[in-house]
């Protein structure tokens, strides 16, 4: 095909003028050269031109008529040298290059299937690669070829690559391969016709546990994909010569990469020729997973208790709940949202693992598709964006069919929050693909058993729960690797995360952080003990520093009356979230931090969630006439202790009492109180995460 092709051997010569020469009989550089007049001379040197072209021919360099044809009438290089043609396919433990990794690449290279299985030698695979001057995938720009660059350091890649993919819709054939191959005969054997692309990990996982018949239907299927590449690429060449009506006799002559004699057997089980020569070899490496529960947490001082929530878009629906306390997990279908607090509150968990979308793309006010920000701001958040580049399949938070689910999750999100109980997001599905697990969708069978080798118990390992049970599993794990440091907050600044398993971070400073926030009634002694933990190297901060800040840029003066309306105002006005986010915002990243002034049940979820078991909460508690009296020895009289302990900004810290990690009573000496909380430090906050 190449000696016949004229497109830039020539200046000036287009695929018209190049159909011209071919239908006047011109199918060769040297029917070319007798045609072209000497005036032709004139502007280019024809004869040095004929000559390279003919040099690389003879040399079979591939290379050569890359950098000279354009990249649609790259076929034609195959076709002039199948010899040099090498048909490559992958499988992977899913579609991820971020997160999943080969465990098989197929190859059909002069005739004979040869394959690499992860953890084989890879000198065979380079070789081949290396001699080869052509490659053909299927869908490879997207797939095979990123994932191989990702997988193998300099693995050579030869400098012709055709993507079936793409030259298929010249031929206006479109879709997945095997909706191609339905289309132009290609026929594959029964029993691997029901197997498609999410069955290959399935596989892959049957064969890590010691079963080698998955192996060789792996195998077997791979070699089908590329018997159907095989299929595939010649029918396109009939259907693209067609188009450019070429002779009979021409195109007769182009070469066949599909032969007969490969095809598979029909039945499951007969052994063909192909697979009397490879060795299929059991599983060497560790079949387990990269890391289990036990490993992540030590639960032996305090269990975690996690609950883990998949929730549906609507109450008529059940939500899978999940009660992971330590390695147990205890699931139940839940219909209301009032039923869904009622049980997590029951249940005093230490963080809610929500598998929902708990906020809104940045500018969104609202999930409906009327919200004015809908076109400029979109439907889809960072997080899912990123997860999208990873890929991670997910779903844009604000499509029609995701908009009940996301207005459910940040309603039963705030509605925990607002009773001090921490929530954070979580995708169960990019978990699993994270820990290497077959999502539901794949098989419910096979995520229970990498549920179990994860090292969780429960009944789900003897009954047969429902995918929303099992996700709602995953969901409390991903709370679990959340507390140990073991994760990665997807999101934009100023945005909720979504939390994702991270098997490489390190948790050092996660873990090794205090974290210390404080709550009590007016003159418990909040600012005293504060001040203290300051001197023993704590960062001081509070949230009326943040309120008098806004109130002199407002040119107002940050008296107590005038913090209390002003706070209750913003409160109000953007949340006291938000106001956690703005406190948050003048935290320095490293080092033991005390905030002085918790007034909220959500204050308490928020510092949770922002440094998970790091924060410790303490609660003051004094009599009141003690209270009253500390109140008018170190006030300025603006306000009576009456009317400052009725302020709307004091009327929840009672609901601060029963959240607290530990409850000091402050009615003595101030020694006694720094003596209380010198013990805290040395012992319970170098002792305790969970508790």
């Amino acid at each position: 095909m190449l000696r016949m092709t004229f497109q830039r051997l020539l200046r000036g010569v287009s695929a018209n003028r190049e159909a011209k020469y071919w239908a006047q009989g011109i199918f060769s550089w040297e029917d070319l050269e007798r045609y072209l007049t000497p005036q032709d001379n004139l502007f280019l040197d024809q004869e040095y031109l004929f000559a390279s072209a003919r040099a690389a021919f003879e040399a079979k360099d591939a290379a050569y008529f890359t950098n000279l044809l354009d990249r649609r009438e790259h076929y034609r290089i195959p076709l002039s040298f199948p010899e040099k043609t090498l048909f490559l396919d992958i499988e992977t433990t899913g579609l991820s290059r971020y997160y999943d990794v080969i465990t098989l690449i197929g190859w059909s290279y002069q005739g004979k299937y040869n394959s690499f299985i992860l953890g084989d030698d890879e000198q065979p695979l380079r070789t081949a690669l290396t001699d080869a001057g052509v490659i053909v995938t299927f869908n490879g720009s997207m797939f095979d070829l990123p994932f191989l660059r990702e997988g193998f350091a300099d693995l050579p890649i030869p400098p012709v690559h055709i993507d079936l993919r793409f030259l298929a819709k010249r031929a206006r054939l479109s879709g997945g391969q095997k909706s191609i191959e339905s289309e132009v005969g290609f026929k594959r054997p029964s029993h691997l016709i029901e197997i498609k692309g999410e069955s290959a990990p399935i596989l892959w996982h049957q064969y890590r546990r010691g079963d080698l018949d998955a192996l060789k239907l792996l195998t077997e299927y791979n070699y089908c994909d590329i018997l159907g590449m095989k299929f595939i690429f010649d029918k396109v060449i009939e259907l693209i010569v067609k188009q450019q009506k070429l002779p009979n006799n021409i195109s007769k002559k182009l070469p066949k990469f599909f032969n007969r004699k490969e095809s598979l057997p029909i039945k499951k089980g007969s052994i063909h020729e192909l697979f009397k020569e490879i060795s299929f070899s059991p599983y060497k490496g560790d079949s387990g997973p990269k890391i289990t529960y036990r490993s992540l947490l030590d639960t032996k001082i305090s269990p975690l208790k996690v609950i883990g929530i998949d929730l549906t878009g609507s109450e008529s629906k059940s939500s899978g709940w999940c009660l992971l306390d330590g390695t147990k997990a205890s699931t139940r279908l839940i219909e209301s949202d009032e039923d869904l607090i009622t049980a997590t509150l029951a249940a005093q968990p230490h963080i809610v693992s929500i598998d929902s979308p708990l906020s809104l793309p940045q500018g969104r006010i609202s999930v409906q598709d009327d919200d004015p920000g809908r076109h400029q701001y979109g439907i889809m958040r960072f997080c899912e964006r990123l997860l999208k580049k990873r890929g991670i399949n997910v779903y844009p938070a604000l499509i029609p069919s995701m908009q009940k689910l996301t207005a459910r999750g940040i309603r039963l999100a705030a509605l925990l929050r607002s009773k001090g109980v921490p929530v954070i997001e979580s995708y169960p599905g990019a978990a699993q693909d994270i820990m290497r697990i077959p999502r539901k969708r794949a098989s419910l069978d096979m995520l229970r058993e990498g549920l179990k080798e994860f090292g969780i118990q429960g009944n789900f390992l003897k009954e047969q729960l429902t995918h929303d049970e099992l996700d709602a599993i995953t969901s409390s794990i991903v709370g679990a690797f959340f507390w140990s440091g073991k994760f990665e907050a997807l999101g934009a600044e100023g945005d909720e995360a979504l939390i994702i398993p991270d098997l490489e971070t390190d948790a050092a400073i996660w873990n090794n952080r205090k974290i210390i926030g404080i709550s009590g009634r007016i003159a418990s002694g909040k600012t005293t003990l504060a001040r203290y933990l300051e001197t023993r190297g704590f960062y001081y901060t509070r949230y009326s520093m943040v309120l008098a800040a806004m109130m002199r840029e407002q040119g107002k003066e940050p008296t107590r009356s005038a913090l209390q309306e002003f706070g209750n105002q913003i409160y109000n006005q953007i949340g006291q979230r938000e106001f956690g986010r703005k406190l948050l915002e003048t935290l320095p990243d490293q080092g033991n931090i005390v905030i002085d002034g918790l007034r909220f049940a959500d204050d308490h979820a928020f510092w949770i969630e922002t440094f998970g078991p790091a924060f410790y909460h303490v609660h003051l508690e004094a009599p009141v006439e003690l209270r009253k009296a500390r109140f008018k020895n170190r006030e300025t009289n603006e306000t009576s202790f009456e009317e400052a302990e009725a302020h709307p900004v004091e009327q929840q810290i009672s609901m601060l009492h029963p959240l607290a990690h530990e409850i000091i009573s402050n009615e003595g000496e101030i020694q006694t109180l720094y003596s209380k909380v010198d013990h805290l430090i040395s012992y319970h906050l170098s002792r305790l995460k969970c508790q």
